[in-house]
């Protein structure tokens, strides 16, 4: 009787050990990733985080992160230490929650805007960890997972900021908002950003930041209208400030692949903990907003309009893409002036006091401050990430802290704390309180059966 009882209770623990409770519910993890290009052998490891109680029947939004250089050289960067970056923080927030995200996160081992260049010409060879990036999010993981093709984000500091104002311009269309951060990107590509949502984050001081004025500059004045915060007194380093901000992660995740951001979300006015530079406005009048998203040049004029006695030049109406005329404008306010007769060109276009008539594309452009001082190193030590085997790949079951210098992979403060335990399997603790029952019920028999001998 002991012997089959052994036997039995072992028998129940091995099966216990072994299959998951149920199917489909897992654990929020960060799965590590290498794939090589058959053309070329060139390759690309990268995390994909996989949002607790992944359903294959529901769609997901998912965003690329692309992290910053580091001090050293080579990086020799891993999964492990960069392989999370600033996801940790995006990732314990209330929005997580309700809209849970997937998140891809690639490791470049190069110091030299790896993953893109986006103040060379876009005739220039594309980096090549920029584009397997790509690659590998279109053939690999939106087949493997359930990822919402309308709901693709990107966004990355430094480097990474490089990065993602290259991609966007290379993938127009692709994907649904974008929030480079301290960097640059060439203004004779502002066409090319016309009809995409962006965040744009630059500090006053930063050396980098009138490369990113003029880029946002050129882009309004084709009538785009990116956000655009600028932090006063910070150097390189306002990612570590927007980035937190509760704003952040919310006003991205309601972006929808071709639809203007106004119509779903509001600006930030303001950011916590910081001031936004006097002269460098978060978006343009209301005027520039209707020249977005595929705004196109009218064929025919607007009409010129109305004067009233002491009153200016009224605007002029906006043609549409199909040419038609626009309507006449409101009678003036202010000024002694006669009537203009002005071309549409797809956008408002507003006279002069005075009587004279201007044809404009866009909003006005904001003063061209200098770059300023050198920046201050931003910094925080990178508490180092456990990893632990999962399946074929990884998993990092720790935070991601503040990088140090300028290294620029990690949160500030603590990222993505991930229990021990898996939910779907019985744990430890569940196998021995199973075996507990059994041997009471064991005893109960026993006792039961000496009751009868006697």
């Amino acid at each position: 009787m002991t012997t089959r009882w052994r036997s039995q209770v072992m028998a129940l623990v091995l099966v216990v050990s072994a299959v998951p409770l149920w199917q489909g519910v897992s654990r929020a993890d960060y799965v590590g990733n290498k794939y090589t290009d058959a053309a070329s052998g060139q390759v690309l490891e990268y995390n994909v985080f996989v949002p607790t109680g992944y359903d294959s029947a529901k769609k997901y939004p998912l965003m690329v992160f692309l992290h910053a250089a580091n001090n050293t050289n080579p990086p020799n960067r891993t999964l492990s230490s960069d392989g999370v970056g600033w996801t940790g923080t995006f990732i314990n927030t209330p929005h997580q929650t309700t809209d849970p995200s997937f998140f891809m996160i690639p490791i470049s081992q190069t110091n030299m805007s790896g993953w893109g260049e986006a103040t060379q010409a876009i005739s220039t060879p594309e980096k090549f960890e920029g584009a397997l990036t790509i690659k590998v999010l279109k053939s690999d993981v939106m087949t493997k997972y359930n990822i919402d093709p309308n709901r693709l984000y990107i966004t990355g500091p430094s480097m990474g900021g490089r990065g993602t104002w290259d991609i966007l311009r290379r993938y127009p269309g692709m994907f649904a908002a974008a929030a480079p951060a301290a960097a640059p990107a060439s203004p004779d590509d502002a066409a090319l950003y016309l009809n995409e949502n962006i965040w744009a984050i630059c500090g006053e001081v930063d050396p980098i930041v009138q490369g990113e004025r003029d880029a946002i500059t050129a882009i309004r004045k084709l009538g785009g209208n990116p956000i655009y915060t600028e932090l006063a007194g910070h150097g390189h380093d306002s990612w570590r400030t927007v980035y937190p901000d509760p704003q952040f992660v919310p006003w991205l995740y309601a972006q929808h692949l071709g639809v203007p951001w106004w119509t779903v979300s509001k600006a930030p006015t303001s950011v916590t903990g910081a001031t936004l530079t006097t002269g460098w406005p978060t978006t343009m009048p209301p005027a520039n907003l209707p020249t977005s998203f595929g705004g196109a040049s009218g064929s025919s004029a607007g009409a010129s309009g109305m004067v009233s006695t002491g009153g200016m030049t009224g605007a002029g109406g906006r043609a549409n893409s199909g040419g038609a005329s626009g309507a006449s404008g409101g009678a003036g306010v202010s000024g002694t002036g006669g009537a203009g007769t002005v071309s549409g060109s797809g956008g408002s276009v507003v006279s002069n006091t005075g009587g004279a008539t201007s044809s404009s594309t866009g909003g006005a452009s904001g003063p061209m401050a200098s770059g300023g001082a050198s920046s201050s190193s931003s910094g925080g030590a990178s508490p180092a990430p456990t990893m632990t085997a999962v399946g074929v790949g990884t998993v990092t079951t720790g935070a991601s802290g503040g990088a140090t210098g300028a290294k620029d992979t990690g949160s500030p403060s603590g990222g993505c704390s991930l229990g021990a335990a898996r939910p779907g399997r019985f744990s430890v603790g569940s196998a021995l309180l199973l075996m507990s029952v059994l041997v009471f019920r064991r005893r109960q028999f026993r006792r039961a059966g000496r009751r009868r001998s006697c």
